[in-house]
């Protein structure tokens, strides 16, 4: 688990709301205030789509990129949000295929997801990286695997940061 700032909360606040820069991630969990407070639960309802629109979702919860737009419409204005909370997961295809990467000993069986937790807050934007499990896990490697990609994330999205 690592502390990021970005240097810029702009630049930041700008590719994640309005490219595709974070598309590679699922939206767990949102909650922001404008002029009134929000809150989002990304967990998809299986049972709200038919059975061949199921066929198409193979995640938990909703892409980034289905819900983004929605939520830079609730968020745009010329006020900026008095605060802005999200936790994204890294999609599991692109996650097993990181893990497959870096990772010589394979996925642990009590891996779930690799997150990452944005909080906007006196126009500062703070992220923390996580990792969750079923179980315990003493090996911290998946950690640090998740750690240094975010990191190198970042830095491929031309998002400049300090590591805190």
């Amino acid at each position: 688990m690592i502390l990021i700032t970005a240097n810029s909360s702009k630049d930041l606040m700008a590719k994640l709301l309005v490219s595709d820069a974070f598309d590679s991630f699922c939206l767990q969990e949102a909650a922001f205030t404008t002029s009134v407070s929000y809150s989002i639960s990304g967990r998809v309802h299986r049972d709200f789509y038919s059975e061949d629109e199921l066929e198409n979702i193979t995640e938990e919860f909703i892409p980034w990129s289905d819900i983004r737009p929605r939520i830079f419409e609730i968020i745009k204005g010329k006020n900026l949000p008095l605060s802005l909370k999200m936790t994204l997961s890294l999609k599991s295809d692109v996650m097993d295929k990181l893990l497959q990467k870096e990772s010589p000993e394979g996925r642990s069986s009590a891996l779930k997801a690799f997150v990452i937790n944005i909080r906007f807050e006196n126009g500062a934007v703070n992220i923390i990286t996580g990792t969750s499990y079923d179980s315990f896990v003493p090996d911290k490697s998946e950690e640090k695997i998740w750690d240094n990609s975010f990191a190198r994330f970042l830095s491929s999205k031309g998002i400049e940061y300090s590591i805190i």
